[in-house]
């Protein structure tokens, strides 16, 4: 069930944003940004933060390199020029391409557009467009980022969704960001597995998060779980992701036309809180995953 935002998820993390797009500041002062969402959603955060009076953020960290977790940055940093973009090396490569920061920026768009059409969501005021999101620092998985007021955020490399995949661990509230590393959660019941970049890493990075002693376990999207839900949301994801693999590898060795099979997993994952993203846009990621299955089968 929804709370309204922002709100104190545990005693040095606070949430903000919408049930599509959430953004966490993490630090008793509150010193880093996890998820930078899109520009509507970024606005959105900028007027929340304004309104409670917190502290700004002195680094965003770029938990991997999709449009819908960095077309934010911009905006961020019109308002807080100072604070520094933090990503992997990989995303950071990604993010100084500007054939494919213009392609995220196109989709940006299409998000800004849907948000506008609930007041609870975000401005549809447009900003500038970049041609690179530049990046201040790179940080990899391993390593630990000392917050001021006491702790650190421990970085833990995450591929399978994307080769530049971050998720992150904040011991002091138990916390564990895992961005997409875990799927699309559709519903409060069905995860939508997207393993665009490789499953075997998508498989072993979820079986490697699932052994942190998360209470909280923070999503960019939609659910937050805690306590006794963590352990099953780990469960969920993997035999969401196993099945949909199975069901995609049966069907090629079967010979069956994959452009049908295609529009019928479309069909089949298109509805609830994915209905965010375009049409185009999933069934871009439903012919990743199609790819991915048969890939070294």
């Amino acid at each position: 069930m929804s709370r309204l935002l922002p709100y104190q998820l545990a005693d040095n993390t606070t949430v903000f944003g919408n049930d599509h797009f959430r953004h966490y500041l993490v630090g008793e002062y509150q010193d880093v940004m996890i998820e930078c969402g899109v520009t509507a959603s970024a606005k959105h955060f900028v007027s929340q933060l304004t309104d409670s009076g917190r502290h700004a953020p002195d680094k965003l960290l770029v938990m991997h390199a999709h449009f819908d977790h960095v077309c934010g940055i911009p905006e961020l940093k019109r308002h807080f020029p100072d604070a520094e973009v933090l990503a992997s090396p990989a995303a950071a490569k990604v993010l100084d391409n500007p054939k494919v920061v213009a392609g995220f920026f196109d989709q940006d768009d299409q998000i800004v557009g849907d948000l506008g059409h609930d007041d609870a969501k975000a401005d549809t005021g447009q900003s500038p467009r970049p041609k690179r999101i530049t990046v201040d620092q790179t940080v990899s998985g391993g390593e630990r980022i000392t917050l001021k007021g006491g702790g650190t955020l421990e970085l833990i490399d995450a591929p399978g969704h994307s080769p530049c995949g971050l998720a992150a661990w904040f011991e002091k509230d138990r916390v564990l960001f895992v961005s997409d590393a875990l799927g699309f959660q559709i519903s409060d019941d069905t995860i939508f597995p997207i393993f665009f970049h490789a499953y075997q890493p998508y498989m072993e990075t979820i079986e490697r998060l699932a052994k942190y002693p998360a209470n909280i376990l923070a999503f960019p999207h939609e659910r937050i779980w805690q306590g006794n839900e963590v352990k099953a949301v780990f469960s969920r994801a993997l035999s969401a992701a196993r099945e949909i693999r199975d069901e995609i590898v049966s069907a090629a060795g079967k010979g069956r036309d994959l452009s049908d099979f295609k529009q019928v997993l479309f069909d089949r994952v298109y509805h609830g809180n994915l209905r965010i993203y375009t049409p185009e846009n999933i069934k871009l990621c439903v012919d990743l995953l199609v790819r991915r299955s048969i890939e070294n089968t």
